[in-house]
């Protein structure tokens, strides 16, 4: 019989080997990096992130391991997915359609003996053997039936508390030494580090409830079932399973006023303590933190719960089970047909039916060719020219091709004004003829507008294009009486 039990729990353990994402953590050769990455970024106060800011993080912290020497070939996406895929990490969807990622429940519990290698804690201790010995005499207080017994046991136990209260009016007691004090502490602060996590260990027992109960609701035959005549009559199965009972309790006790009070109060009066020191500071920001914790990550189980409970109703009420039966027998009777077929057919035999897909053809390896750098290699030799030095005249004359030169203009309208008081535009080209061709005519209309006036009339202007032609536009008459001092000062 002992042997039939080894096998059994062999074969168990072995599907576990091939299924559980913690054992695949364990096993996998990026395990110090990878422990070390999930470890640092998935806290009891930080159990998810937004993807796109995990992403970043993840680059991040793979430069500075590649840096340590550890071999991280690929890119952070292709991690991340990578890990999605093995069910460490989960993907879920958040609020605003944002992304979330959280650990997976089989990953925490990887992720918490590979701290318990890195820095054991001794389960040897008396704290845990005093809390042991209490929650045993309470429990067996709790469920005695016998009057007697249980009032003499409530008696021994007011007396010591009687005794206890004489001993501190009279200032003979002695506080907790600071030794034992941090060894229950720690104690406290070890057990309570493991409640966050177990949160996701509840979410995914019901969710793995919520598919079974979907399951059963579909492969029940005929018209009506057991679950859906309970779900019918307003039962909420995931409210009264084990699961559901057990999270219930929990979270009423920790949204209860006088517990959250009483904890809040608790972990400043111990914080307040000089033996707290020991402490190091992720473990006194996770005790402030703790009741906060707790309420949160309950909320979200319990949405959880609620969001399950009504999509399970839904599903009932609107008869969506109904198509998923449909489904579920079509499914099954191809299954046979496809059975029945291959004692008769081959699987590659000619069926005579095509099938226009809709997906990319796919090539054989054989197919595809290699980049050959060489087909892009230069085969004439790089000339080298040496630069011939700056010639300031021809600069000048390529600055003038591009652009007016107002200097010049500025120049030829004051030299006018020094002969003639007032002088218009044709004026100051009778004189100056237009070096730049159009683009000097162009250059005295925008100065004429800036410092000169507008007269009654208009003017013909002249000048030669490029070629040497005359050209000749008729504009409105402006004249210049006189210029700013640093026109002639330029």
């Amino acid at each position: 019989m002992s042997s039939d039990r080894v096998a059994a729990r062999a074969a168990r353990l072995r599907r576990l080997r091939d299924t559980d994402a913690g054992l695949a953590l364990l096993r996998a050769d990026l395990l110090p990096a990878l422990a070390a990455v999930l470890t640092e970024r998935f806290t009891p106060t930080q159990r998810n992130w937004p993807s796109a800011e995990f992403l970043e993080l993840l680059a991040d912290d793979l430069d500075v391991l590649r840096d340590a020497g550890f071999d991280l070939p690929r890119t952070a996406q292709d991690y991340l997915s990578e890990w999605v895929r093995q069910g460490l990490l989960i993907r879920r969807a958040g609020e605003a359609r944002e992304e979330i990622i959280e650990l997976s429940p089989a990953t925490a519990r990887a992720l918490r003996f590979t701290a318990d290698l890195e820095a054991p804690h001794s389960a040897v201790t008396s704290s845990r053997l005093s809390n042991l010995a209490e929650l045993l005499a309470r429990l067996a207080v709790d469920t005695d039936p016998g009057q007697a017994s249980r009032l003499e046991t409530l008696r021994r136990q007011r007396d010591q508390l009687d005794a206890e209260i004489a001993a501190v009016e009279a200032g003979r007691y002695t506080p907790l030494s600071d030794d034992l004090a941090l060894e229950q502490l720690t104690e406290i602060v070890h057990l309570a580090a493991e409640i966050p996590h177990d949160f996701g260990q509840v979410s995914a027992a019901l969710e793995d409830l919520n598919r079974g109960l979907r399951e059963q609701i579909i492969g029940q035959t005929g018209s009506r079932g057991d679950v859906l005549d309970e779900v019918f009559a307003g039962v909420d199965l995931l409210e009264n399973s084990e699961a559901g009972r057990t999270f219930a309790a929990f979270h009423a006790l920790v949204l209860d006023p006088e517990q959250s009070v009483a904890l809040d109060e608790a972990v400043d009066s111990v914080l307040s303590r000089d033996f707290t020191a020991a402490l190091t500071r992720d473990e006194v920001i996770f005790l402030r933190r703790l009741l906060t914790t707790l309420q949160r990550e309950s909320t979200q189980v319990r949405q959880v719960m609620t969001g399950f409970s009504r999509s399970l109703r839904r599903f009932v009420e609107t008869h969506a089970y109904r198509e998923h039966r449909r489904l579920s027998s079509a499914l099954a009777e191809a299954q046979s047909a496809a059975v029945a077929a291959s004692r008769v057919a081959r699987l590659f035999d000619p069926s005579g039916y095509v099938l226009d897909s809709s997906s990319v053809s796919i090539r054989s390896i054989s197919s595809w060719g290699l980049h050959n750098p060489a087909d892009v290699r230069t085969a004439q030799p790089v000339t080298a020219h040496v630069a011939a030095p700056l010639d300031l005249a021809m600069l000048r004359r390529q600055v003038r091709e591009s652009e007016i030169d107002f200097a010049e203009l500025r120049g030829a309208v004051v030299d006018v004004l020094r002969r003639r008081p007032v002088a218009s535009i044709a004026d100051v080209l009778s004189e100056h003829p237009a070096s730049q061709g159009l683009a000097s005519v162009v250059g005295l209309l925008l100065l004429a507008h800036s410092a000169g006036s507008r007269a009654d009339g208009v003017e013909s202007l002249s000048w030669r294009a490029v070629t040497g032609a005359p050209r000749t536009v008729s504009v409105a008459r402006y004249v210049f009486h006189q210029v700013p001092d640093e026109w002639r000062t330029a």
